[in-house]
């Protein structure tokens, strides 16, 4: 009689999983936002996707030789500045030598106007705070803005929710200020950031949101200042491996 036998199922390897693109985080965070406008930017869990994009996309780009040493690109750090611990947003961090990049992200959905200044007086000094202490590190921020945020105002005396158009032109012009750490004292060079992205944003497009990018190079042409999304990591990279030439981190 014959030994019964089973055959082995042919192993079947799995598809590879796609990181998400730009399109997928904005749409993925209109639709929390759309859902729960005031949770989702009191909880960060808005702003946290583009957090996760922009780390995920680092951490795609790290070589096998910054693996080795444990170049780790974290979210949510905590980093000891000149004068407070500060929570950067996305840092990648060597376990010997410290703070290597620091990002900063930031949306603003409602009362742009009002409170912008403010917002950006505290970026510069969290800039100036960290690079104090790491001077060769480079500093990248996004900002986001709607295309058309809201704002609280009176109406006959009754609190109401209006319409807002920020002057996005004017932003540019102040986030351009604030960006292009180089030559050869940026060392010596206190808050400015290396790399800025202001993102403009329609979160009203269908099907997906759409960056107005024009909006931004009308008052910043792109030879003045690239302040894309799409290019920031890119110039992000590209600025750590002119300042560390000896490094091979990131591909």
């Amino acid at each position: 009689m014959a030994e019964a036998t089973e055959s082995t199922p042919t192993a079947v390897a799995a598809a590879p999983i796609s990181a998400p693109t730009l399109e997928d985080v904005l749409r993925d965070m209109k639709a929390k936002y759309d859902a729960d406008p005031i949770g989702a930017v009191r909880s960060q869990g808005f702003i946290k996707m583009l957090h996760r994009y922009i780390a995920d996309d680092l951490r795609g780009r790290l070589t096998d030789e910054a693996r080795k040493q444990g170049v780790e690109v974290k979210e949510e750090a905590k980093l000891f500045g000149s004068h407070k611990p500060k929570d950067a947003d996305v840092a990648v961090i060597h376990p010997d030598n410290g703070v290597l990049m620091s990002i900063g992200v930031r949306s603003q959905m409602s009362s742009v106007g009002q409170n912008v200044l403010e917002y950006y007086q505290g970026i510069i000094g969290e800039c100036i705070s960290l690079q104090d202490r790491f001077p060769m590190a480079v500093y990248g921020y996004v900002y986001l803005h709607p295309v058309l945020s809201k704002k609280s105002a009176k109406r006959k005396g009754q609190k109401v929710i209006v319409d807002e158009h920020p002057d996005h032109p004017r932003y540019a012009r102040m986030y351009s200020a604030i960006a292009g750490r180089d030559g050869t004292q940026y060392k010596d060079i206190r808050g400015i950031y290396d790399q800025f992205a202001y993102m403009v944003v329609d979160f009203d497009t269908t099907p997906l949101p759409e960056i107005k990018d024009g909006l931004v190079q009308g008052a910043v042409p792109l030879d003045e200042r690239d302040m894309q999304i799409s290019t920031f990591v890119d110039r992000l990279v590209e600025t750590f491996k002119k300042r560390n030439i000896w490094l091979d981190y990131f591909s």
